[in-house]
């Protein structure tokens, strides 16, 4: 079975049976994966089909979602025989310096950093040569917040594996 998660560099292998194609007959099988980058990948053809990925194969993929689709091959013949998504995951190994934050950590990050520049200029609007610009008021920076909060602690919860039982007494 495709995978639905790959982090770039690594070594990977499934295998894929497609009986109404045989290697035996003639068939290919064949993976083109679209996404940040376009890769495409002949399987080994057995029964059932192997494809083999070394990790130098993978190290250049850029993360990010890939569309892919396997496609049975004959000469002139053609057929989709099954699509999916793979998530790639950066090269650890090669990539640079990077936030890992989630999205409702950088957000409360940023809302906090605006509501602290808010405290000494105290406008909500302002106009020069002609120009408006019009900041977020103050409240809807403080709901914004709360919502990225209450996000962020979901995430954690869900994360660290923390489980809530109920009691029922009967």
């Amino acid at each position: 079975m495709e995978p639905v998660n790959l982090h770039a560099g690594d070594s990977i292998a499934w295998s894929r049976d497609v009986p109404a194609f045989p290697a035996a007959s003639g068939w290919t099988l064949h993976y083109v994966f679209n996404g940040p980058d376009s890769h495409s990948v002949r399987a080994v053809s057995a029964d059932p089909y192997r494809v083999e990925l070394s990790a130098s194969d993978t190290a250049g993929w850029a993360p990010g979602l890939y569309r892919w689709v396997a496609l049975a091959v004959k000469g002139d013949l053609r057929t989709t025989v099954a699509t999916g998504l793979v998530q790639v995951e950066p090269n650890w190994q090669t990539a640079g310096p990077a936030d890992v934050r989630t999205h409702a950590a950088r957000m409360i990050a940023l809302i906090e950093s605006a509501l602290e520049k808010r405290i000494p200029k105290d406008q909500q609007s302002y106009e020069i040569d002609g120009l408006r610009l019009d900041r977020i008021p103050v409240e809807r920076l403080r709901e914004l917040r709360l919502q990225y909060q209450r996000e962020l602690m979901q995430q954690r919860r869900q994360g660290s594996g923390l489980v809530r039982n109920v009691l029922v007494r009967l």
